[in-house]
Parts: C-alpha cells; structure tokens; sequence
C-alpha cells in the first residue's frame, strides 16, 4: 500500500516542479494540435450540411455526431490495434497519433455548435452576399464564418476541455500531461502534495476554458440572428464538387466510429472473453445507473431552483459548470484530500467500499450535473408561468408543485437527461480508475488495465461495449434535434 503525507520536502516540491512544467507543456502542444483539427473538421462539416446540397447531406447531418459515443480512449486503443496488426508505413502513436485521435473524436462539438450558429444566420444577410455576386467560398469566409465565430469558439473551447482533462488516450499514447501528471505523482512516487499542485493547475487551465466558452456563447445571442421564416439559401454543388462533400463527410464519420468500431468488433468476436468481462459489465451497469440517479437528483435540484431564484439558481448553475469544467482525475484528488482531512481528524476509519462508492458517487454528480440541467431546464421550459401561479393559488407548496406540476411536465426532458448520465458516468474513466473499491472493476477500468498491459486483443471487447452503450442515445437524440430545428428543409 502506498502511503501518502502532506507535509512538503524539497524533493517533493522539485519532482513536482518538474512534472507540472512537463505536463504543462505537453498539454499545450496537445490541446493545440488536437483542437485545431477539431475545429476545422467540425466547422468545415457544419458548413457544408448547413448550406449546401450533396448527395447523402440529409443523412451525414446526423451521422456526424457518432463519433461522440467513442471515449477518446477507445478510439486511442483501436487505432493502435489497425496499425500494429496491419504494419502500416503511418502508425498512430506519440503526440501526432493523440492529435488525430483527439481530432477525428472530439470534432462533433465544434460541429454541434457551428451548426446551430450556421443555422441562426439572416437568411437575408447570406441572399445580399449572393446577389452581390460573392462566390460560395467568399460567402462562408466573410459572412457566414464571422458571424458564427462565437459558436464555434464555444464548441472550440469544450473540446480543448475534454482534451485537457483525458487521461486515458493520453497515458497511451506515452504523452505526458498535466492529467497523467497526476497519477505518476500519485502512483509512482506516491506523493500526494505533487499531485493536488497539478490538479489546482489543470483547474484553473479548466476553467479558463469555461469563461471562455460562457464569453464565447454570450457573444452568439447577437451575431445575426433573425426573425426569418424561411430557411437558409443553400448552394447545390456541382457533381464534382458534391462528391468531395460526400467523401469528407463519410471520412469523419469513417475515422471517428466506423473504421474504430468494426476493428473492435471483429477483436471482439477473435479474442473476446465474454466470463472475463462479465463482472465488469455488471459493475459498469449498476455503477452506471446508480450514479445517473444520483446526478439526476442533483440537476433537477439544480434546474428548478434557478427558474424559481435568480441569485442562487446562477450560483447553482456557475458551481455545476465548474464541476463540468474540472477533470476527473481533479474531483478524485479532491475528494482524497476531504476522505484524509476526516481520517486525520479521526472521523472516519479506513476507506472502505461503502465510502469509497459515496466519493465516487459525489464525483459523478459534481461532474456531470451540468450535463444533466440544460435537458431538464429546457423541458421545464414549456412550463408556463400561469400554471405555477395557479398551483401556488391553490395552496400547493414548492415540494408539492415540483412533484405534481414540474417533473411530470418535464418527464420527457428526464429521460434525456438520465440517458445522458448514464453514458457519460459510463465512458468516465480517471474518477473511476482512482475512487473504485478494491477489486470493483467497471469496463472502462477493465479495457484500460489491458491496454496498460499491451494486451489489446483482450482490450477489445470492454472498449467495444462502451462504444455501443453510447450509440443509440446519441443517435436517438440528434435525430430528435434534426427533425425538431425550426427553419430547416
């Protein structure tokens, strides 16, 4: 067992010097490689099912968030498996390989919210450009781009995030950031002061990231939009032209789950041990599904006391983002750090499964509440002010109105956001990997010890399992989006 203290030496404070300044380094050059590629994989994929016609356009206006289903990790594992196992001349290794992982995985944010800025657009301001006689190209880089630079900054600024706080491709890719920073000064030096100095840097690097984007999301309320009742002008590419369109979407889509997805799935078949990965999945399911309930509980809380209080429902939604904000592995740390406060002052014994599942559960939900509130608080949304006022008149307390009038009224928006939980909290990896009881394996877990290991053959299945558990929310949601924007032919 490792011990830790948290009385400082000099060897402590050197070794985390040094690591933090490596770590600091590395994602940077990651967080810029990586998310340059996103952004000009997603905005040049918004733009093109926003405003022009293609063959398949219709289809790949959807299909382009699948990648979303695949943790980072995944992709990382399966990428590693075509080009050892085929000898490609071009291997996907080191910080270029985590780059295009990052790139082909992480694009569908840059592209959700382009293409809700694209979308927003003055369909007039677009038809003046036409009629002056401005080419497709000149259109969409000095009208349309300008225009919808705030949400593709916001979609810039979450994928740089999620490039921030992985742990998982990054450790397998042998990269050394600031988020691997932390468990090698945990478990391989077993110094926990070098640990929390690291974690406070990667969150203040995470929340950096999110002014940025809550800046960049203010700034899109008032670049162009309109009152228009017609849909945007969309240019019909020639032959060759539509086909190239085509071929870049099918090469996203391709890179970021198809092409990851049947590579598993034929290892899956090969090599896949169903007794071996049994347990885990159990474990994953009721981790998964406990936790999401838990989380669930939290952003309802959330969502119904920002509509019924301003001051403390904008500090209540500040605090989820910067759950949302800040790492996996950051939330753990903290929570250590609390579990070895109370264990100090004698309040607590040692960490058993019980509290170990508690902390875990506190991290989920201190993650991913925020992901949980902008479904529910949309669905509460369509719930007029008359309809409180009424219930209020009737003598309906506030606990009587939330379960009687709001929740059932926002029901539908529940589901989503359980849905959303459940996957995520089954993707999360470093909270997982540092707060799990002894010898309570999940499938995340499980795929990275084999991944760890160089057994990538038995890595397969676990990875597999988690990409598919992803699948079907994320295509029932963005279907869902597709048919229900206002607007769009």
């Amino acid at each position: 067992m490792i011990a830790f203290t948290l009385s400082p030496d000099r060897s402590a404070i050197a070794f985390g010097g040094d690591l933090l300044l490596d770590g600091a380094v590395g994602t940077a050059l990651v967080v810029a490689l990586g998310g340059s590629g996103a952004v000009v994989f997603g905005a040049a994929a918004a733009w093109l099912v926003s405003l022009c016609r293609f063959p398949g356009r219709s289809v790949f206006e959807w299909l382009l968030v699948v990648p979303l289903a695949a943790p980072s990790y995944v992709l990382a594992y399966a990428y590693t498996g075509i080009t050892w196992a085929n000898g490609s001349a071009i291997e996907v290794r080191g910080l270029w390989g985590a780059a295009f992982v990052y790139a082909v995985g992480l694009y569908p944010y840059i592209y959700l919210a382009a293409r809700a800025a694209f979308a927003s657009q003055s369909a007039c301001a677009l038809e003046a450009a036409r009629t002056l006689g401005a080419s497709p190209w000149h259109v969409f880089s000095r009208v349309a781009l300008p225009l919808a630079r705030p949400g593709i900054a916001a979609g810039a600024a979450l994928a740089m995030m999620e490039i921030a706080a992985d742990y998982g491709a990054a450790y397998h890719f042998g990269l050394t950031t600031l988020s691997t920073a932390i468990f090698r000064a945990w478990y391989a030096q077993g110094n926990l002061d070098a640990a929390l100095q690291i974690a406070v840097v990667l969150l203040l690097a995470a929340v950096v990231f999110l002014v940025l984007e809550r800046r960049a999301r203010g700034r899109a309320a008032y670049s162009g939009g309109s009152t228009r009742w017609r849909p945007l002008p969309r240019y019909q590419l020639a032959p060759l032209p539509g086909l190239l369109a085509s071929a870049f979407c099918v090469a996203l889509i391709g890179l970021g789950a198809v092409l990851p997805l049947a590579w598993l799935g034929r290892l899956a078949l090969l090599h896949g041990d169903l007794g071996d990965i049994a347990a885990p999945f159990v474990n994953s399911m009721i981790l998964s599904a406990s936790g999401a309930l838990v989380t669930l509980a939290l952003a309802a809380a959330i969502a119904v006391s920002a509509r019924r209080s301003k001051t403390i429902g904008k500090l209540s939604l500040y605090a989820a983002g910067m759950g949302y904000a800040a790492p996996g592995a950051v939330i753990a740390i903290g929570a250590l750090a609390i579990f070895g406060f109370a264990r100090e002052n004698e309040w607590i014994g040692g960490l058993s499964a019980g509290l170990a599942l508690t902390a875990l559960f506190w991290a989920y939900a201190a993650r991913f509440s925020a992901a949980g509130v902008q479904p529910i608080d949309a669905g509460l949304a369509r719930l007029s002010k008359g309809l409180d006022a009424s219930a209020r008149t009737l003598g309906a307390g506030p606990w009587r109105r939330l379960i009687r009038v709001d929740l059932p009224i926002a029901a539908p928006s529940l589901a989503a956001a359980a849905l959303i939980l459940f996957v995520e909290i089954l993707k999360e990896l470093p909270a997982t990997l540092i707060l799990r009881p002894f010898d309570f394996d999940t499938l995340a877990v499980k795929a990275y010890s084999y991944a760890s290991d160089e057994r990538l053959l038995q890595a397969a299945a676990p990875a597999l399992l988690i990409f598919l558990a992803g699948l079907a929310p994320i295509v029932i949601l963005t279907r869902g989006i597709a048919r229900g924007r206002a607007g769009q032919a």
